[in-house]
């Protein structure tokens, strides 16, 4: 059995740089399949053009009242004019088409590049943002929104306990009003939490998922919940996972049906069968996924303990696969939780105990990067812990993310030392870094770095009114980056001198 889980404009912006647009693009469309790189490209130049038409507007200027307003309206009037439940983020920018959770993180993106603060809620059936929670505190919908009265709320809520009752929640008794309530919020969003941007990402994936399920497309539903799932472990994605399955399965008739005590006895009374084991592995992993979303671990374990010990003897393999699984779960669940150290410390033990094992090299990659972008450290201290990873565990030199890390980290050094007018520590410096382009593709989220390695290095010769060694390092840049509108600006000028 196999398993994958998981997971400047200008030079120097102070807000929502290249490096972190990249990153948020990455967290809202993971992968690296053709598709997802062209949609993250085309996402990348597309924001950031919105970015500088609203730069264009003084925006970054204004207050923070102006700036909410500025921002809103310019996001409403350009890109939000057709609601569409299903509607992708890079559907504002095609076609206009949008729902709440486009919205808001199109909204959200843009507060983080002009530094304006805000949270993010889900209320029911939409997201909204409030803007500058601390003092104004301004609520901000899609163009959609219609006021929510209590009469929908609870029609909405009585339906979502319905659903509980189709799905994962057995023998659900009749219920209060007040019961139902705090059955909903326990298994769907409660509308006073507060979302990260991640949290937010993982929404989006949902509201794609329940269009996607309402047009009858429930393995595209399947899919999009086991995305969400990646960013955020929330029982109301393994609700409506359930509730996709179930229908997948009334299509294409089940292989066994059962209950849990009836498998394992017919297992026991057939230990060759190949179907039932398969079975129960998949319930069991149902369960595991609702027990550790809601952080209920000890129960996990013990469920684990349970199934093991109703098995019939000598099954070693199917063993070995369930507690795999529960592992693996286990091990995304402590890193999508908050606590990397826990899952670094149990992808190390799985990882030595099956080092050719590819997916543990990707997941303990991961998870060795975000504790990279974690630290504190900076300038030498950080690029010492990043060279020092990657001397541990060579297989992560392959991962995307590290690539970036690793390219952002020596630009940098290159732009730190030639800012301080030390020519020879530069050129060492850049050296490295056109060492390390030998083995990285550059691509759209990368060529932010080779701009600021070269820029740096011409911008110091300028100064010196060297102008043949500045053009040098321009024209270096635009190897690599063949079609920058900042260097082929940049060339233009040089000319001149």
């Amino acid at each position: 059995m196999r398993f994958f889980p998981f997971l400047f404009f200008f030079l120097f912006s102070a807000s929502l740089s290249a490096d972190a647009l990249s990153s948020r693009l990455r967290l809202l469309l993971p992968g690296d399949d053709a598709a997802t790189v062209n949609e993250r490209h085309f996402l990348y130049q597309r924001i950031s053009l919105m970015f500088v038409s609203l730069e264009n507007d003084k925006v970054a200027r204004k207050s923070t009242k102006k700036k909410i307003r500025r921002i809103t309206a310019a996001i409403r009037r350009g890109y939000l004019r057709t609601y569409a439940a299903d509607a992708r983020l890079a559907d504002a920018f095609r076609t206009g088409s949008y729902n709440d959770a486009t919205a808001a993180l199109l909204t959200a993106l843009a507060f983080e590049h002009f530094e304006v603060n805000y949270e993010g809620y889900v209320d029911h059936w939409e997201v909204h943002l409030v803007a500058d929670p601390d003092k104004r505190a301004e609520v901000i919908y899609a163009p959609a929104h219609k006021k929510q009265d209590e009469g929908r709320r609870a029609a909405f809520r009585k339906d979502y306990l319905e659903v509980l009752r189709a799905t994962i929640l057995e023998d659900v008794p009749a219920m209060s009003a007040a019961e139902v309530d705090k059955l909903f919020e326990r298994y769907y969003y409660p509308p006073g939490r507060k979302l990260s941007f991640g949290q937010l990402s993982a929404f989006l994936q949902y509201r794609r998922a329940q269009a996607a399920y309402r047009a009858g497309e429930y393995q595209l539903a399947v899919n999009l919940l086991e995305t969400a799932m990646t960013k955020e472990e929330r029982p109301a994605f393994l609700v409506l996972r359930k509730a996709a399955e179930l229908q997948l399965k009334a299509i294409i008739a089940p292989e066994v049906e059962g209950d849990i005590p009836t498998l394992f006895a017919q297992w026991r009374e057939m230990p060759d069968n190949k179907y039932l084991p398969a079975a129960i592995l998949q319930h069991f992993d149902e369960i595991q996924r609702l027990l550790l979303a809601e952080d209920r671990l000890i129960e996990a374990d013990e469920l684990l303990a349970d199934y093991l010990g109703k098995a019939p003897a000598d099954m070693s393999a199917w063993t070995k696969d369930m507690t795999d699984l529960h592992r693996y779960r286990l091990l995304r669940h402590h890193f999508t939780n908050g606590r990397p150290d826990l899952a670094r410390r149990l992808a190390e033990k799985l990882f030595s105990q099956d080092p050719e094992n590819e997916s543990l090299k990707f997941i303990l990659g991961e998870i060795i990067i975000d504790e990279l972008r974690r630290k504190r450290a900076k300038g030498t201290e950080f690029s010492k812990a990043v060279e020092g990873a990657a001397v541990r565990y060579p297989f992560i030199r392959t991962q995307e993310r590290f690539a970036d890390l690793h390219l952002r980290e020596l630009a940098w050094k290159v732009r730190d030392d030639y800012e301080r007018d030390d020519a020879f520590a530069g050129a060492e410096s850049l050296s490295r870094f056109r060492a390390a382009l030998i083995d990285i593709a550059i691509d759209e989220d990368r060529s932010v770095w080779t701009l600021t390695a070269f820029i740096a290095a011409s911008n110091y010769y300028f100064r010196l009114e060297d102008y043949v060694q500045a053009r040098f390092f321009v024209e270096e840049a635009l190897r690599y980056n063949a079609n920058d509108k900042y260097l082929l600006h940049r060339r233009d000028l040089l000319a001149k001198y």
